[in-house]
């Protein structure tokens, strides 16, 4: 495990940079097979129950694996689809994606719906969370900015304020989207930092023991 304090960076940088030499064809199919794994997931499967199943998911853009196709996916399942607005502070806040998005802050695509606040989040079914790669033991290496992060963090303060009464701490499915060989990273994990629950890329859904 590197120890100097700019070996996270470093790691960074290693898979922003192995993700620029892939071409458009190559990420399009990568992308389009993560979406098929994804979506056999039994957490993002519809129940018969009538409950409306939400998910958080997230608008992808450069070389990302391309989340279109999947937010769509949901969408003709009948899940209601919230995605992000990065707000001023870095955090996150969440809106219905309705179909239209409108640009928001650096450049990024943001859902024209209904917003929901940043608790938006604790009442989710599933979240979808981007990542530069994940570790063995489920940690995510983000782009550094701390967004997704606070937004997860939500979730563990959810769990554990329902253990303290007594009640099931039902903490929404967590998986983060990455190319395979960005599973099974080795970068430095710092105390702030989110475990998932799994990690999609286009060949693995993997699954991470409870931390």
């Amino acid at each position: 495990m590197p120890k100097s304090a700019n070996d996270k960076a470093t790691a960074r940088s290693r898979f922003v940079n192995d993700r620029l030499t892939l071409g458009n064809h190559p990420l399009r199919k990568a992308s389009s097979a993560l979406t098929q794994r994804l979506l056999q997931a039994p957490e993002l499967q519809v129940s018969a129950s009538g409950h409306v199943m939400t998910v958080c998911a997230y608008a992808s853009f450069g070389t990302e694996p391309d989340t279109a196709e999947l937010i769509d996916a949901l969408g003709a399942r009948g899940i209601r689809v919230l995605l992000p607005i990065l707000l001023p502070d870095s955090d996150l806040e969440w809106a219905v994606y309705n179909g239209r998005f409108v640009s928001g802050r650096l450049g990024l695509s943001e859902p024209a719906g209904e917003r929901h606040g940043v608790d938006a989040i604790r009442n989710a079914d599933s979240v979808l969370v981007p990542a530069l790669a994940v570790s063995s033991t489920g940690y995510r290496l983000g782009r550094g900015g701390g967004s997704y992060d606070r937004a997860l963090a939500r979730l563990t303060m959810r769990k554990a304020v329902a253990a303290q009464h007594s009640e099931q701490g039902r903490r929404p499915w967590v998986c983060a989207l990455v190319y395979d060989n960005e599973l099974d990273a080795t970068f430095p994990v710092d105390p702030h930092d989110q475990p998932v629950d799994a990690a999609c890329s286009p060949n693995h859904l993997v699954r991470f023991d409870a931390l």
